[in-house]
């Protein structure tokens, strides 16, 4: 079972790998970078407006912790074939669960010191620990995350309803009250009851799983969704074959395409209208590319950050659309339309440059909205107008060569 583990791991990641290459290419790199100092920026901006003693925040920072065990989940990678192939030896696929638990933990906690590292700035300023007390406070979410991959593993059996119904809920609320107690008391009370959570958590683990089996379906379920939702993520920035697009009927957003020309000449436009609007993959792609700009815009501030991230989204949210050309290449009948190439192109332009537009109205709204003055609004119009008419004129036709 070791073995077996380790062969689907290392496949695993050689997959992971290859996708992280395209995921993290130049544009998304230099996104990134202007996303973390934007980011960093503000968060620097804020802290400075801060004192000690905010109820508010402590509260607010307890919340995330808590909802910050969420992230992270056991990492089984189980395949359908298992429920037939593995189930002679059951008993021996617990120790490809304890492989498997160690690799998954390592991951979460290292997300979990992460999340504790950003908290810390506001929790010197407003609850005004010291660095003793963050170790302490560190301790406990680590604890609570050691038993939260715990009960995970447990639950990859057929334990009993009663069980099952109300063992994870009592953990979210013991863990809500342990963290309470950190930051309103003292962080080595809850440091201690976590440590004990998770300590009694492993112990019913192994009283749980030698009296019971596998739970073969809702586990292979369970890593099918898990990867899916990875999937996803890599289907934002390149073509993945495990995530195929939907399409859905949208009834609401009918009347947009009565603005569209009903002509021969625009055939194409309205197929590619009636596509964007329909599917999932590059409308989703649109509309969570403008919403993390907009956000971003909102927050950076009124400076040349704030313009280079608008510049930036738009080429990003320009650059992904133009695999959408070819769309419909493998449908023999576009083939037969008595349109030109170039009627074609056109018809490409006008979509990009409406969707563009929808884009850059957004962001200037979202740039408004933080207090800029009508001259960097203006300054952000012509730089949109100017980034858009480029895209749309030049690059396209250069990348589409």
């Amino acid at each position: 079972m070791n073995e077996l583990f380790q062969t689907r791991l290392q496949r695993h990641l050689r997959r992971m790998l290859r996708y992280l290459r395209l995921v993290f290419n130049d544009h998304f790199v230099i996104a990134l970078m202007f996303f973390v100092g934007g980011l960093g920026l503000a968060y620097s901006n804020w802290l400075k407006s801060l004192g000690p003693q905010q109820t508010w925040i402590i509260v607010l920072l307890g919340l995330l912790l808590w909802i910050g065990l969420s992230v992270s989940h056991i990492a089984t990678l189980l395949e359908p074939a298992d429920a037939v192939f593995l189930l002679p030896r059951e008993r021996d696929v617990h120790a490809y669960f304890v492989k498997a638990w160690r690799y998954s933990w390592w991951l979460a906690q290292v997300v979990q010191v992460i999340f504790v590292g950003l908290t810390v700035p506001l929790l010197m300023i407003v609850d005004q620990m010291t660095g003793w007390s963050l170790l302490a406070l560190l301790i406990t979410q680590l604890a609570l995350k050691d038993a939260q991959l715990t009960l995970s593993v447990t639950n990859l059996y057929q334990v009993s309803p009663t069980i099952k119904r109300w063992l994870r809920p009592l953990y979210w609320l013991v863990a809500l009250v342990t963290l309470a107690l950190g930051l309103m008391v003292t962080p080595w009370l809850s440091a201690l009851i976590a440590i004990v959570v998770a300590i009694g958590q492993r112990y019913l683990h192994q009283r749980i799983w030698p009296t019971t089996v596998v739970a073969w379906r809702d586990d292979i379920n369970a890593e099918a969704n898990r990867m899916l939702g990875i999937y996803r993520f890599f289907n934002l920035f390149t073509d993945v074959p495990m995530v195929q697009g939907s399409v859905k009927r949208r009834r609401y957003l009918d009347w947009l395409l009565r603005w569209l020309p009903k002509d021969q000449q625009h055939a194409f436009g309205y197929l590619y209208t009636r596509g964007m609007l329909r599917g999932t993959e590059f409308s989703g792609l649109v509309v969570r590319l403008t919403l993390i700009g907009a956000v971003l815009l909102y927050f950076s501030g009124h400076g040349w950050l704030a313009i280079a991230l608008d510049a930036l989204f738009i080429y990003l949210i320009g650059f992904q659309l133009l695999p959408f050309y070819k769309q419909y290449d493998n449908i023999v009948f576009t083939h037969i339309y008595p349109l030109t190439t170039q009627q074609r192109l056109q018809n490409f332009q006008r979509l990009l440059r409406n969707v563009l537009s929808v884009t850059g109205v957004v962001f200037l709204i979202a740039f408004w909205l933080s207090n800029a003055s009508l001259a960097q609004v203006g300054i952000l119009l012509v730089v949109n107008v100017i980034e858009i008419y480029l895209l749309v004129t030049w690059y396209l036709k250069l990348r589409l060569a």
